[in-house]
């Protein structure tokens, strides 16, 4: 018998396959890669000797060994589909190789296909590394062009299209916001939601400005989701969620409220991103700040679009109130 201290142990039994729902599990393994406290979520929908994974997890060996090991503990089963919630590499690049070991047929947005096609860009990710970390920046390459590799034999899923598996229903939803071609999925028979990195779990999730992302179209798809009727709600990253309305609810709120926040700091002449960053992140970790960048932008963006905001030019843009 091994025996181990028990925070590993605790942390061994946590990474123990978690059934929940009827038909779903949550197959977990360590983070390859600094992601914040949240590690990617990897799902199973699984009925008769049908199955498909919702994300992939990253592409090292560790992860996907252990992903594989866990498949094999359910007798006869057969995974027929990867579904990719959106291109980002903690979420897609393990699917290559795990298609490659199972036969599955890999699927995802067409809008992401480009993005992954051109990963050597530097294209938003969900994790940020600073230009000084050499060796976790050639990393995050390298699981950027693992998830490259899922397109070359990627089928297109577009909204509404159903995927089944055994006598389940998975219906695509085309969520854009979070990236361009973000999916959730509906697990109809047991009112089940995936939702990628569109909801989260815990906390809210960085959105980019046009072409990588859009904060309008982001709230879009949250008004979306709300009107889909899902009792339990499986994100990306973080524990389920029961209250599906309320938190939805609590995200949109959340964007009309920095909305309000940046017309009035404009409103007091923070007119420029920079100023805008200074006063809504005070005190931001800085390995987080282009993200939140992003999220300035992105809120000015959807302003200026509205009429609500002007861009003056300049080396640095200054907004100004419409």
């Amino acid at each position: 018998m091994i025996s181990f201290p028990l925070g590993e142990e605790r942390r061994n039994r946590d990474l123990e396959p978690q059934q929940v729902s009827d038909h779903v599990y949550s197959l977990p393994a360590r983070p390859a890669f600094y992601t914040g406290p949240l590690a990617p979520n990897v799902y199973l929908v699984w009925d008769g000797d049908e199955g498909a994974l919702i994300d992939s997890g990253f592409s090292d060996d560790d992860s996907v060994r252990q992903r594989l090991a866990y498949l094999e503990r359910f007798p006869g089963l057969r995974l027929r589909y990867i579904v990719l919630t959106h291109h980002h590499f903690d979420h897609a690049s393990g699917a290559h190789r795990l298609a490659e070991a199972t036969g599955a047929q890999v699927l995802l947005h067409p809008q992401e296909v480009t993005f992954l096609r051109r990963w050597q860009d530097d294209i938003p990710q969900d994790v940020d590394v600073p230009e000084e970390a050499g060796e976790l920046r050639e990393r995050a390459l390298r699981f950027r062009r693992d998830a490259a590799q899922a397109a070359q034999a990627a089928s297109p899923l577009q909204d509404e299209e159903v995927v089944r598996i055994g006598g389940l229903t998975l219906e695509a939803v085309h969520t854009p916001g979070h990236t361009m071609g973000s999916l959730c999925l509906l697990l109809r028979e047991e009112g089940v939601l995936f939702t990628g990195d569109t909801v989260l779990g815990l906390g809210t999730v960085a959105v980019s400005p046009p072409p990588y992302g859009d904060m309008a179209l982001y709230l879009r798809s949250l008004e979306r989701l709300k009107g889909l009727g899902a009792s339990l709600l499986l994100p990306g990253h973080g524990p389920p969620v029961r209250d599906v309305a309320h938190k939805i609810q609590e995200l949109i709120d959340h964007r009309h409220e920095r909305e309000r926040q940046v017309l009035g700091l404009l409103a007091q002449g923070k007119d420029t991103v920079n100023a805008l960053l200074g006063a809504i992140y005070p005190e931001l970790d800085r390995r987080i700040i282009p993200m939140a960048r992003r999220q300035v932008e992105a809120h000015l963006h959807k302003l200026e679009q509205e009429g609500k905001v002007r861009r003056l030019p300049g080396a640095e843009p200054r907004f100004v109130l419409a």
